[in-house]
């Protein structure tokens, strides 16, 4: 059953991935624009002084402007740092620049090592949280690491928000007992609010 429930979420991956993939630049450049404008017209995250944000792949929800945005307004911003590959362990870093960003793990923009400023998970009260996919009970479906739903148990007082593109959301994601839902989502077309 382990083996059909990984099989099953892999196919769902590569389709939902394969959608946000087929979206030309000038969409998500589009659709970015007004999803960051939605974010920082929210309260909780107008509220927020710690944000727990991450550096974008390039098929993902473009996420430097609200980057740059956040730091205009004097908040805190994390970015993730892989800190145990094989325990799949992620921390927390502050930044106080893009520029202080370098290619890490995954080929994804982080810290350098040298530079950590690890965040404790319960200080933060803004969690941008990536996802492939998620569904209307607010569910996600992520690169398959785990990264995430080890992190946001942690992060207990945080604000736990998914912003994707429209062609993200399904019906249903299959997920495991394991998984972590979100308290939000937002696309360029939908605002879906749990909590």
């Amino acid at each position: 059953m382990l083996t059909q429930l990984t099989n099953n979420k892999k196919v769902q991956r590569k389709e939902l991935l394969a959608k946000r993939r087929a979206l030309t630049l000038i969409q998500k450049n589009e659709y970015s624009a007004v999803i960051t404008k939605k974010i920082v017209e929210l309260e909780e995250y107008k509220n927020s002084q710690i944000c727990f944000l991450y550096a974008s792949m390039p098929d993902e929800f473009q996420i430097k402007e609200l980057i740059v945005n956040a730091l205009k307004a004097g908040k805190q911003i994390c970015l993730p740092y892989i800190t145990d590959k094989n325990m799949k362990i992620m921390q927390a870093t502050l930044i106080k620049s893009l520029d202080e960003l370098v290619v890490g793990a995954y080929n994804i923009l982080t810290v350098k090592e040298e530079n950590l400023r690890i965040v404790k998970p319960q200080d933060i009260d803004f969690i941008l949280v990536p996802a492939v996919g998620l569904d209307k009970k607010g569910y996600r479906l992520g690169m398959g690491g785990g990264y995430y739903d080890r992190y946001l148990v942690k992060a207990i007082n945080a604000k736990k928000i998914a912003a994707v593109y429209d062609c993200q959301l399904v019906d249903e994601v299959i997920k495991d007992d394991y998984d972590i839902k979100v308290d939000m989502i937002l696309t360029e077309n939908t605002t879906i609010k749990y909590r």
